[in-house]
Order: structure tokens, then sequence, then C-alpha cells
């Protein structure tokens, strides 16, 4: 079973620790260190209740246009946070959309084609976790 849980160690969060013992984790964030903090707050619980952290993501890293990168929201963020949870980051997405267009069969308005750098970097991201999961 796969959960995305708001950010933060709210009601929701703590509902979901305690119902399900023994899962495993992949805490998000953005580069930002405000947001880093609050995913932060949201490891210490996935440890205090002796869930695994697989690691972590870092959504939102970069803006890209002709090539250049822009940190619209700093940089770093994930790489501390995943120092501080004592874990590998695991990814790392730019801020943007698929390429995909609505008269595309496959259309989908959220899922990159495997085919695209961001899509790439998504089916690495599945792959590491399945063998995460698998140990």
């Amino acid at each position: 079973m796969l959960l995305d849980l708001p950010p933060g160690t709210g009601d929701i969060a703590l509902d979901v620790h305690q119902m399900l013992p023994k899962s495993k984790e992949i805490i998000v964030t953005t580069p930002h260190a405000t947001a880093a903090f609050v995913a932060a707050r949201a490891g210490a619980m996935a440890i205090k209740t002796e869930h695994e952290i697989l690691g972590v993501v870092e959504n939102m890293a970069w803006y890209e246009k002709n090539g250049e990168r822009d940190y619209v929201f700093g940089r770093g963020g994930g790489g501390m946070l995943a120092d501080t949870l004592h874990t590998s980051l695991l990814a790392q997405f730019p801020l943007g959309a698929p390429d995909n267009h609505p008269s595309e069969p496959d259309y989908s308005p959220s899922v990159y084609k495997a085919d695209n750098p961001t899509g790439r970097e998504y089916l690495a991201l599945a792959d590491e976790v399945i063998a995460r999961c698998g140990k």
C-alpha cells in the first residue's frame, strides 16, 4: 500500500503511524529550509514509531528554462534532510509539468513519459524503492 500524506505531523500522520506499524517511508521535501524542517519532524515521527525511512525525495528542486537551472526555492534542503535523518537522497525532481498533450491517447496530466529525463528519474526512483523494499 502506498499512502501520500499531507506534510507535517498532524493527526492524520499520527493516526497512520499508529495504525500501520513497521511501515517504510519516503520523506518528501522541497529545497527550502522551512519545508525541510517540517519534513524533518515527519521523519522524526517515523523513527519514533519504528518506521523505516527508505530515503528522501526533493521535489521542485529547480526550474529549467532554455537549458538554464533556476533554484527558485533555494538549494540543498533534500540533502540536509537526508543527512539529518541518516538516510539517502533518493531523487531530485524539477519544477515543471509533463510534456504530453490531451490529444494523445495515453494522456495524463501528471505522468511523465519514459523517454523524458524526469520520467527516467521517476523510473529510477521506483526501481530503487522496489530494491529497498525487497530487503
